[in-house]
């Protein structure tokens, strides 16, 4: 068991964060001390951070780095950032210096960011300032949940179940209330929508009749002309993809979905709990590209169970070929409450430059194909500590995804699971409203989810 005691720290969460990159979660400890001298006795395996009792948490941090890479001989690309969103601290020295020129050098002496990571962040930032314009709070996002999937994910501990349609019905029922209150507040307050974004879940569980009920009501509720905004519908699981539930989203003027296989393996579709084959994607992605959807985004998983390399280069490269202009490549995250964490704990910690090559080469093998990283975050528990990133081609590119990792707009979130969020310009400070996530308990707490809509507007 390893002890570090951190001198002249009132909490010891971000240097706890830091140490679970390099160690497992019950091989250490990290214990706030206050030492004027700097010193004490010591037991074996345990170590003194920050003797000359130092306030500055980034040379803290640096410190015990420095001394966990030695005491493992590993090292972390992203240095001591332990935080879901990276980029953000990119735009901070954009902020600071004028321009994106000085990211690498100041994130590698800050943060002991490695040149290979704070190149893709300012790839991403380059990218976003080229494409967005004006600000961000004079308008908000809107997101909606379906919180139900045909199975359950081996990997997954979002907020999906697996329910049948009269348990979706009355869910289905209750969020048509919820879109028409929310609606009739933004437009007492003028609220314009930037985007809208239908996920899950699996939205595309509901029936054809219901999505287009739920897009009808969403756009003459709040106003939208789906075709003049961006309006995402989370298509996920090829399995619940069908031609008149297509037809809906086309002619209603929905032009954006996502088709997610995160793998083209059958075995590998199998062992995480997937009801439906890779055919089953290549059905759904010639269905979408008939039906002419201007964007298609694909999630990919880096790290799945039974998977080397050369799988997830296959995936990639068929992901290519099918048409995909919006791919995501994420890293798996063991999450707390999914079946894979409980059956085993530890494995995000194996196999992790297996994960590295994996993530390495998607960056690759999608800049040839003229894809350009737009977006970026993190997540506890993913394998090496790496990262999910968003590709796209130019111009295709999500302004949802965009505008929910910086932190600088609004959220309206409707139904269950659904987190929103009110971000105040001039304190720079975001408010969280969160609906429960369980749709049974959104049902029973209805009249309470209504009641926290007033939130946005200070009620």
């Amino acid at each position: 068991m390893y002890r570090f005691y951190i001198n002249n720290i009132d909490n010891d969460y971000h240097y706890t964060e830091l140490a679970r990159v390099f160690l497992p979660e019950d091989s250490f400890e990290v214990i706030p001390v206050d030492l004027p001298g700097g010193n004490m006795p010591l037991g074996c395996s345990s170590y003194i951070i920050n003797k000359d009792s130092s306030a500055d948490r980034d040379e803290i941090k640096r410190e015990m780095y420095h001394l966990l890479s030695e005491l493992t001989g590993l090292e972390a690309g992203w240095g001591t950032l332990t935080g879901v969103r990276p980029l953000k601290l990119a735009f901070d020295i954009v902020s600071e210096t004028g321009s994106t020129e000085s990211i690498e050098r100041i994130l590698g002496e800050r943060y002991l960011v490695s040149l290979h990571k704070s190149s893709l962040l300012k790839e991403i930032a380059d990218y976003q300032i080229s494409q967005l314009e004006g600000d961000p709070w004079l308008s908000a996002g809107l997101y909606i949940g379906i919180p139900f999937c045909p199975t359950r994910c081996e990997y997954c501990a979002f907020a999906s179940n697996v329910a049948g349609p009269e348990a979706i019905a009355e869910y289905f029922d209750n969020l048509l209330k919820e879109i028409s209150y929310m609606a009739s507040l933004a437009r007492e307050h003028g609220t314009v929508i930037e985007s809208v974004y239908i996920g899950g879940g699996t939205p595309t569980t509901l029936n054809a009749s219901q999505l287009g009920t739920l897009i009808t009501s969403v756009c003459s509720e709040f106003g939208i002309d789906p075709a003049s905004i961006e309006f995402t519908v989370e298509a996920g699981r090829p399995d619940t993809i069908t031609p008149d539930k297509l037809k809906t989203m086309r002619d209603l003027g929905v032009s954006r979905i996502s088709i997610n296989p995160q793998s083209m393996k059958d075995e590998t579709l199998r062992r995480i709990g997937r009801d439906h084959t890779a055919d089953d994607i290549r059905e759904g992605y010639k269905a979408a590209s008939e039906y002419g959807f201007d964007v298609i985004n694909a999630d990919l998983i880096a790290g799945l169970p039974g998977e080397d390399l050369e799988d997830f280069k296959r995936s990639l490269d068929e992901i290519i070929s099918l048409g995909a202009n919006n791919i995501t490549v994420h890293t798996l995250s063991v999450k707390r409450g999914s079946r894979l964490r409980e059956n085993d704990p530890d494995y995000y910690r194996r196999n992790t430059e297996t994960v590295a090559a994996m993530v390495d080469h998607a960056r690759s093998r999608l800049a040839e194909e003229g894809f350009i990283p737009y977006y970026i975050y993190r997540q506890k528990h993913q394998m090496g500590a790496l990262e999910n990133v968003g590709y796209c081609l130019p111009g295709k590119h999500s302004i949802y995804n965009i505008r929910i990792m910086e932190e600088k707009q609004s959220i309206i979130g409707l139904g269950a699971g659904a987190i929103g969020k009110i971000y105040f310009p001039d304190e720079d400070r975001l408010e969280r409203i969160p609906n429960v996530s369980n749709y049974i308990v959104y049902n029973e707490r209805f009249d309470e989810m209504l009641e926290r809509k007033n939130k946005y507007y200070g009620g």
